[in-house]
Formats: structure tokens, C-alpha cells, sequence
């Protein structure tokens, strides 16, 4: 799924009106959970999220700057043994609520896989995002609530519950490579040494 989600970029022109409905998610939705392998389940809201982020070391303080003005963070991803645990059915619910008040500003299909990305707007600013990723035996919906800067939301990714890769870099480019994925230098002297490949 990381494949299909990474490295996205867009245009933010959103032209909702008025305000957003609030977003829940449904108890279809959470009731996936007992046929999954592994599921993650995570809801912080007010007063616990902004203690999560006293936690947060010196190297993490972009990320609790951007937590300091969220007001709920909602995380529910499964993996399933097997295709057809969840159906459309199932995830219908969560795309009426998306119908009224939000706007779609991503949707990528690559084979089975799915990733929609829907933002609220709040005056002139964004005031929620809800992510919706699915594959064949994988689902995540990851619903962010508050003023959000889609600039620096991929930071995200990796903390508080939230797969990484999962959250699209939506400020353009790819993502930047590990040091462990960037091409070596060839040997100097021309043929291979030993432990090459």
C-alpha cells in the first residue's frame, strides 16, 4: 500500500463552502476489528493528545507543534488473513459522511489498491483531513481534526499510531531515500570485489 500512497503531490485548490460536518467513525467500521490479524486502534482526543505530546523527545518537536493546535486524532487500520473480510458495504458509511461538507482531493487506484484523501474547510483554513487506503486485505482510516498545514502532515506519519508511508506527502516530490537506498559509489579499479553484487 506505501507504493501507492508516497510521494504524492497536488494542487490545493479546495473550494468547499461553509463548514464541514464533523466526521465518526462508523461502528461497521470498528466492529472489523475481531476478524483482523492486526489492528490498530487509536483515538486521542483533547486533554490526551496534547499529553502524548509532552512525551515527545527534542528531536519530535515539529511533531508536537503540529499536534499543539489539532483537536482528535483517529487511527483504525486492519490486516486480514485473507481478501473479502470488508467489502464496500462496510466502507460506504464513511463515505456518506465524507459527501457533506468535504472535499476529495485525492483518489489513486492501482490495481486493488485504493488511497482517498478528503480535507474540511474551516474559514480559510483546513480544519480536518480523513484518509481512506485500502487494498485486498488491508484497510486504514486515519481522521485528523483541527487546523492542519497539508504542508508539513506527512510528518506524521510514524507517530501516534499512524502507519508510515500511509499519509501522502501532498507538499510535492518524492520522498527523500534512506541512506541505506542511495546508490553506492562503483569501486574504483574497475571489476568487482569480493562481497559485490
Amino acid at each position: 500500500m506505501k507504493a501507492i500512497i508516497g510521494g504524492t503531490a497536488l494542487m490545493l485548490l479546495v473550494s468547499t463552502n461553509g463548514f464541514g460536518q464533523s466526521f465518526q467513525i462508523p461502528d461497521r467500521i470498528e466492529k472489523l476489528g475481531a476478524k483482523a490479524k492486526d489492528s490498530v486502534n487509536i483515538t486521542l482526543d483533547g486533554p490526551l493528545l496534547q499529553l502524548a505530546g509532552q512525551f515527545m523527545g527534542a528531536n519530535e518537536q515539529s511533531i508536537k507543534a503540529i499536534i499543539s493546535s489539532l483537536k482528535a486524532i483517529h487511527v483504525r487500520t486492519f490486516e486480514f488473513d485473507r481478501g473479502g473480510e470488508f467489502s464496500d458495504a462496510d466502507i460506504e458509511p464513511v463515505r456518506t459522511q465524507l459527501r457533506s461538507g468535504w472535499a476529495r482531493i485525492i483518489d489513486m487506484k492501482d490495481g486493488d489498491e485504493r488511497v482517498e484523501v478528503y480535507v474540511k474547510q474551516d474559514k480559510e483554513k483546513l480544519g480536518g483531513l480523513v484518509l481512506l487506503a485500502t487494498e485486498r486485505k488491508e484497510l486504514s482510516i486515519i481522521h485528523i481534526d483541527g487546523p492542519i498545514d497539508l504542508r508539513q502532515l506527512s510528518q506524521l506519519s510514524g507517530h501516534l499510531g499512524i502507519p508510515a508511508g500511509v499519509i501522502p506527502n501532498v507538499a510535492g516530490g518524492a520522498a527523500r531515500p534512506t541512506p541505506e537506498a542511495q546508490p553506492q559509489p562503483a569501486p574504483s579499479g574497475g571489476g568487482k570485489k569480493d562481497g559485490d553484487e
